[in-house]
């Protein structure tokens, strides 16, 4: 006999009772997930759906529209019912369905109006089981861009937008959506896994010049027509340009402009000269750019998404992480802590806190982890107080990497659930799309260089 949680038994009945349907966490009965990074068998946007999988998923998402009084009347929510389902069969074409790999009907798209879509974004985001920010759901903003269907129109549009979603520094948190994917195709998409993202120069002798996470990408952008800095004008800081791709349309690779790639200098007010010789940067704001939404049966593809550092995710992780740019050893000798016990973490603490008052002298918007946490158990509380369960959450991606003085690490289990709408991974990378559209089709290789 499986011995199950009462407690969390309890909580799963209640799930069910709201969510009819949940999306692979990756786990089964016999094997969890949740120490990893990415599971395995996570649902991916850029898949053909057989069209009963569709259509059950606009009814689920409209039925959560209806609870929450977007339609005045049970018959205003029925009439939309039925020209959703409508349009779906509409579009739905024959091809090869991803989950059996057989031929059947591929369910359609259906197009949701802008208030629709903003809902869904904001219930993606509370959705995201690995997001500890979700307490800002409700101020995520729409920049509806589903017009647009070249690349070079891609990227005037995103920078454009861009610059007025960062206001100065005063961020506006706000998703970018281009037209979703449809049947048979991979959707637009973006390359880069940040609008903003250092490269990375694989040097001769086997060291990287700038961030080791980007490597390949770096490779793949100049292997597309980009032409880094020469090899002695290479920084640890160069930005990269962003490689936007239409459906159906060429790559093309944006040059973003100056208000774009400005950089934080990382001082620290007790130790100014230390943190001065390490020339420690960052850039100013996140813009998450290979993940889409899945909302409705409808998948976004290219959606990229701004908002604002926790201070951990620079300090703790980017800068400090051994695979990354690993600075800590050099914040020892900067400060001369090498004769020091628990020289590391007093660096690692040092860092973090640089990076803190570095944003804030600069006046763009950053949340500290124990703010950020404080707020997402309330938010998280006050959910399972009028839901009578929590919120899905992954512990490895939410807990911040400070321990035990954060209050969500002391929550323990949590319900790793995955209900839709959801944030979701593309099933290709863009480049490897690239190079097999490149190699089967008759398309000009004309890259467009645009500096916007």
């Amino acid at each position: 006999m499986t011995y199950k949680c009462p407690a969390y038994s309890s909580d799963y009945n209640l799930i069910k009772e709201r969510y009819s349907t949940l999306a692979s966490t990756g786990c089964t009965a016999e094997f969890c997930q949740s120490g990893r990074v990415i599971h395995s068998d996570e649902p991916r946007v850029g898949e053909n759906r057989a069209i009963e999988v569709v259509e059950r998923e606009a009814e689920e998402f409209l039925r959560e529209l209806h609870r929450e009084k977007f339609f005045t009347s049970e018959d205003a929510f029925q009439h939309r019912l039925r020209y959703v389902l409508s349009e779906i069969r509409r579009t739905s074409v024959e091809g090869i369905i991803r989950e059996t790999q057989e031929t059947g009907l591929v369910g359609g798209n259906w197009t949701q109006t802008p208030r629709e879509l903003e809902f869904g974004l904001q219930r993606a985001w509370r959705n995201a089981r690995k997001c500890i920010m979700r307490s800002h759901c409700d101020d995520l903003r729409l920049c509806d861009l589903r017009g647009v269907k070249s690349s070079a129109k891609m990227a005037v549009e995103l920078v454009r937008w861009m610059s007025h979603a960062y206001n100065g520094g005063n961020i506006v948190p706000t998703v970018f959506v281009f037209p979703p994917r449809t049947p048979n195709n991979r959707g637009p998409l973006i390359w880069n896994d940040q609008i903003l993202a250092f490269a990375g120069y694989e040097n001769a002798d086997g060291s990287i010049t700038g961030d080791p996470k980007n490597v390949q990408l770096t490779k793949d952008i100049i292997a597309l027509g980009w032409f880094p800095p020469t090899l002695a004008a290479r920084t640890r800081w160069d930005v990269l340009p962003v490689v936007v791709m239409a459906e159906g349309d060429l790559p093309v690779i944006i040059e973003l402009p100056a208000n774009l790639r400005r950089l934080v200098k990382i001082r620290h007010p007790k130790y100014e000269t230390a943190f001065w010789r390490l020339d420690l940067k960052w850039v100013a704001f996140p813009a998450l750019s290979r993940l889409g939404f899945d909302i409705g049966g409808v998948q976004y593809t290219a959606t990229p998404f701004i908002g604002w550092f926790m201070d951990a995710e620079i300090g703790a992780r980017d800068l400090a992480d051994s695979f990354r740019y690993d600075v800590l050893p050099n914040v020892i000798k900067a400060m001369r802590l090498e004769e020091e016990a628990l020289a590391e973490n007093r660096a690692q603490m040092e860092l973090n806190f640089a990076v803190y008052h570095s944003f804030l002298r600069d006046r763009i918007t950053m949340s500290d982890s124990l703010t950020a946490s404080a707020k997402w158990t309330r938010y998280d509380d006050e959910f399972e107080k009028k839901n009578g369960f929590r919120l899905p959450s992954d512990p490895y991606w939410v807990a911040p990497p400070q321990g035990s003085i954060i209050p969500v690490w002391h929550r323990g289990g949590a319900p790793n659930y995955q209900p839709k709408p959801m944030i979701a991974r593309h099933v290709h990378d863009p480049a490897k799309a690239w190079q097999r559209e490149k190699s089967s089709c008759s398309c000009t290789e004309i890259i467009y260089n645009s500096e916007v």
